[in-house]
């Protein structure tokens, strides 16, 4: 048995940094388990390798572009094994491709298709600390690919998937906290939560963890943590696993926020299902994910449909469409923002959704669209009005410690 450990990029963005999480993974080694290391690039280094991109007027070639981007990631790996090294404990890097790491072709949001790792079980078995490239992988032709941004999570908990470890994802939180701390100081840090519940939370804004990864462990049973580089007591951390061990679950156990809420809206387009079914065809083809999906038949036998995205998901569908000479406009709103009540209690509790539009509307903050799930409740307000609103929903719920 033994561990993944992920760090991100702020836990190696130096080479002081880079020392001290090796520090670290020798204590874990030299204690006799074994040990899988993924590590994201430095710091902001993909974003400096994507404006490079820009300059060059290449950004658009997507092989090109995560052949470039891939380099960050081998840059801190091969830092990491040389400082482990020094310190005396056996290491060799990987990248995703050398890791076995096999992606369809889709570049910059490529999915794994299987992971081949005879060579990483090879160096486990020698005694090695392995440390992984996250975030990439090859296609079918031997083409780098990467996994999209966060993806350096779905790497940790795909290998711990696969050897059939325990997953620990380091970064520069101590842990999962019911709201961002930054917008709602006394924001009560969460040392459980399910796998459902940070799924949702994840996939509505709150960017601690990448969506995928999550759904990843819940499927394969990993065992998951989240914590902050270097802290040794790990009941600071959060542990995310099948079931809470509260004996009754709040109705509420967090708030997401997601600052920029782009909505597209079609109208006048035939009731038929021709349209939207053309549409989502190419949404699908992009793998773009979708939310607060909303369709009305007008008085005119035509409908009117809207959805929201991610904004620069919303860019490429736009363009694409255009390409392809979609024949409807696709408008966007880019001045609204999301805020989404997470929580399994939301099963057994009524009233939360009357509770969060009074909150609203006494406080004079209007609200637009609305999408539910059994554990979550997302509505989107005006930009100017999300930190007020944020605070309000926290407040009524209990999320936060009282100032």
């Amino acid at each position: 048995m033994g561990v993944v450990q992920k760090y991100g990029g702020s836990s190696v963005a130096t080479i002081e940094k880079i020392k001290a999480v090796a520090a670290c993974i020798a204590e874990v080694k030299q204690s006799g388990e074994d040990i899988v290391v993924v590590a994201s690039a430095m710091g902001k280094t993909t974003n400096a390798l994507i404006d490079l991109a820009r300059q060059t007027g290449g950004a658009d070639n997507a092989r090109e572009l995560d052949a470039l981007m891939a380099t960050g990631e081998q840059t801190t790996i091969s830092l990491l094994a040389m400082v482990l090294q020094g310190l005396g404990v056996a290491a060799v890097s990987l990248t995703g491709g050398q890791c076995g790491f096999v992606t369809n072709d889709n570049h910059s949001r490529a999915k794994i298709v299987d992971i081949r790792a005879d060579t990483l079980k090879k160096h486990i078995a020698e005694g090695k600390v392995v440390v992984v490239a996250g975030f990439q992988g090859v296609d079918a032709q031997g083409n780098i690919t990467t996994l999209g941004r966060g993806g350096s999570d779905t790497t940790a908990v795909a290998l711990a998937a696969k050897l059939g470890w325990d997953c620990e994802i380091y970064t520069d939180v101590e842990s999962i906290f019911t709201i961002d701390p930054r917008r709602c100081p006394g924001a009560k840090p969460l040392h459980h939560i399910t796998y459902d519940e940070m799924m949702e939370m994840a996939a509505l804004g709150a960017g601690v963890l990448e969506t995928r990864s999550v759904e990843l462990a819940k499927k394969y049973h990993v065992r998951l943590y989240l914590g902050k580089s270097l802290e040794r007591d790990k009941t600071k951390g959060t542990y995310i696993m099948e079931k809470d061990s509260s004996f009754e679950y709040m109705p509420v156990t967090g708030i997401s926020l997601s600052d920029t809420c782009a909505v597209l809206s079609i109208a006048g387009a035939p009731a038929d299902g021709s349209c939207v079914s053309s549409l989502f065809a190419i949404i699908s083809k992009l793998d773009i994910n979708v939310d607060l999906i909303s369709q009305q038949l007008l008085d005119d036998g035509t409908i009117a449909l809207s959805f929201s995205c991610k904004p620069e998901d919303a860019t490429l569908l736009r363009k694409t469409c255009a390409k392809n000479g979609f024949p409807y406009e696709l408008a966007l709103q880019s001045t609204l923002a999301k805020i989404s009540l997470v929580g399994v209690g939301m099963i057994t509790h009524s009233g939360i959704a009357n509770r969060a539009f009074e909150i609203l509307y006494q406080n004079g903050i209007r609200y637009y669209h609305i999408s539910t799930s059994e554990i979550s409740l997302s509505i989107t307000v005006d930009a100017v009005n999300l930190q007020r609103a944020a605070r309000l929903l926290a407040d009524a719920f209990e999320l936060c410690i009282a100032a």
